[in-house]
C-alpha cells in the first residue's frame, strides 16, 4: 500500500491497524493531506450519523467535515478515496429532555430514506459534483475477497465522474470524481479489505516506484528545516481546527439562545423557562400543570409567569391568561389562609416569522389592560437582552427581579437600566 492517512469518526472503534504505511488520525486531528500519497476518509461509522442539536441537515460533527473539505481543496498531489456508509440509522430531531438532564434525539431513520444525493446531504461539503446513489443490497468481487455494499452509484454516470467497479449485479460500487478523487459505496472492515479497494480505484501500476523507508534518513541541502516547517504548520492546522471546532460549539450554543426570538409552543415555553431561571437564579425544573407555564419566589412574592408565541400580535387574550392564573392562585391561597404577593408576568414572542426590529409596537390596547391588572410584560427581545446583560456582568439577578415586581405593563430594557444599543455590539 502507498503511504496513507485514513480519517476515521473514533479511532478505538475503528477496524483498522496502523502499520509502516497506515496512518490513522481522528478527524479533528488530520495530517495535511499532501504529506500522504493517500488519505482515506471513512465515514462508515454509525457513531457519526447524528445530526446537529440546531439544524438535522448537519451532522453533529460538521466542523470537522467542514475542515475535512477544506483540506481536501488544499491538496495538490495527494490521491484521496471517500468510504460512503452502508445503510446504518441516522438519528435527528434532538430535543432537551428536562428529566434526564441533557439532549436527546427524538427521531431516527434509515440512511436509505434521507439520503438521495450525496453532494446534498450532510456530507456535501466533500463533494464538487452530484453524486445519487441508489439504495440495494450488492457484492463486488475485487481479487481474492467479496466486499459488501448497501447501495450504489445511481445510472447513467455522466462525466466529469467515471465508472470505476461494478457489483456482481452490474450496479457501480465506485466512481472517480477528478483524477485524485475517489469514492465508494463498499464496506470496507479492515486493513485487508482497504489494500483490495486502494488496488482496485489506483492500481498499483499507476504507481509511482516505491522508494526503500531509509531514504527519508538522508538528509539534503535544507530538507531538515523544512520538514520542521512542514510539522509547524501541520500542527497550527491541527490547532485551528481545534479552535475552530471550540467557535462552532458557541455559536451553535447561542443560536440555540437567541432562537427564543422565533420559537412559540412547547420550544418557547423551554427556552424562555431556561433564560429566565438563569437570570433569576432559581431551578428550571418545573412541572406545567396547564397553569401558568413557570413560577418562582423572590422575597415574599411569588412570580406566575406565562410564556406564549405567535405569528401575529398580542392579543387580549394573552394577557387575560395570565391574570386568570394570578386570580386562581390568590383564591387558592384565600382558602389556605396563606399570605404573600403575586406578581403575573407575561413573556410574549410576537410576529415570530419577522426581524425583531421590522415587528411591530405591542398594542397599546393591551398593554393598558396590562397595567391596570398589575401584570408585567416582556417581549423575547427584551427576555434575550436582559439574559446578555446578566451575563455579561450589566444585570444583576436581584435588579432584575426587582424590576419585574415594580413594573406593570410594558417592561421595557430602561426600565432594568439597560442600553437597548449595547445588545448590537
Amino acid at each position: 500500500m502507498m503511504k496513507t492517512q485514513i480519517l476515521v469518526y473514533r479511532q478505538r472503534d475503528c477496524g483498522f491497524t496502523e502499520t509502516s504505511d497506515l496512518t490513522i488520525k481522528e478527524f479533528g486531528k488530520a495530517s495535511a493531506f499532501d504529506a500522504f500519497e493517500l488519505t482515506v476518509i471513512d465515514l462508515q461509522d454509525e457513531h457519526l450519523w447524528k445530526s446537529d442539536c440546531n439544524n438535522d441537515k448537519l451532522l453533529n460533527d460538521h466542523a470537522d467535515i467542514s475542515s475535512i473539505g477544506q483540506m481536501l481543496l488544499q491538496s495538490n498531489k495527494c490521491k484521496c478515496i471517500v468510504l460512503f456508509p452502508q445503510n446504518c440509522t441516522y438519528s435527528y430531531c434532538c430535543e432537551y429532555d428536562w428529566q434526564a438532564d441533557a439532549n436527546r434525539y427524538k427521531r431516527k431513520m434509515p440512511l436509505k430514506d434521507f439520503i438521495k444525493d450525496f453532494a446534498r446531504s450532510p456530507i456535501g461539503e466533500l463533494f464538487p459534483l452530484p453524486l445519487h446513489i441508489c439504495f440495494g443490497e450488492s457484492k463486488t468481487c475485487l481479487f481474492d475477497r467479496e466486499l459488501h455494499s448497501d447501495f450504489s452509484f445511481s445510472t447513467p454516470i455522466l462525466p466529469p465522474v467515471n465508472s470505476i467497479l461494478e457489483s456482481e449485479a452490474s450496479t457501480v460500487s465506485a466512481v472517480r470524481l477528478s483524477e485524485n478523487l475517489a469514492a465508494t459505496t463498499l464496506h470496507v472492515n479492515d486493513n485487508d479489505d482497504l489494500l483490495a479497494v486502494v488496488d482496485a480505484i489506483f492500481p498499483t501500476e499507476t504507481q509511482p516506484a516505491r522508494t526503500p523507508d531509509w531514504l527519508e534518513e538522508v538528509d539534503f541541502h535544507d530538507e531538515t528545516t523544512r520538514r520542521a516547517r512542514m510539522k509547524a504548520i501541520d500542527d497550527q492546522i491541527a490547532f485551528l481546527s481545534e479552535e475552530r471546532k471550540g467557535i462552532e460549539e458557541v455559536l451553535s450554543d447561542y443560536r440555540e439562545i437567541k432562537s427564543v426570538l422565533c420559537r412559540k409552543d412547547f420550544e418557547l415555553e423551554n427556552k424562555a423557562r431556561h433564560l429566565l431561571a438563569e437570570i433569576a437564579e432559581v431551578d428550571e425544573c418545573f412541572e406545567d400543570n396547564k397553569e401558568e407555564d413557570f413560577r418562582f419566589s423572590y422575597d415574599d412574592t411569588l412570580f406566575l409567569i406565562e410564556i406564549k408565541g405567535s405569528n401575529g400580535g398580542l392579543k387580549r387574550q394573552h394577557v387575560s391568561k395570565t391574570y386568570d392564573h394570578v386570580q386562581i392562585k390568590a383564591d387558592a391561597m384565600e382558602d389556605v389562609g396563606c399570605s404573600g404577593k403575586l406578581k403575573g408576568v407575561l413573556i410574549f414572542a410576537s410576529q415570530i416569522e419577522i426581524k425583531p426590529e421590522e415587528r411591530d409596537p405591542f398594542p397599546e390596547t393591551q398593554i393598558t389592560i396590562a397595567r391596570k391588572n398589575e401584570i408585567a410584560v416582556l417581549s423575547t427581545e427584551a427576555l434575550l437582552r436582559c439574559y446578555e446583560a446578566y451575563a455579561e456582568g450589566r444585570l444583576t439577578s436581584g435588579a432584575f427581579k426587582e424590576t419585574l415586581r415594580q413594573t406593570s405593563g410594558l417592561v421595557s430594557l430602561d426600565a432594568f437600566g439597560i442600553d437597548a444599543a449595547d445588545g448590537s455590539k
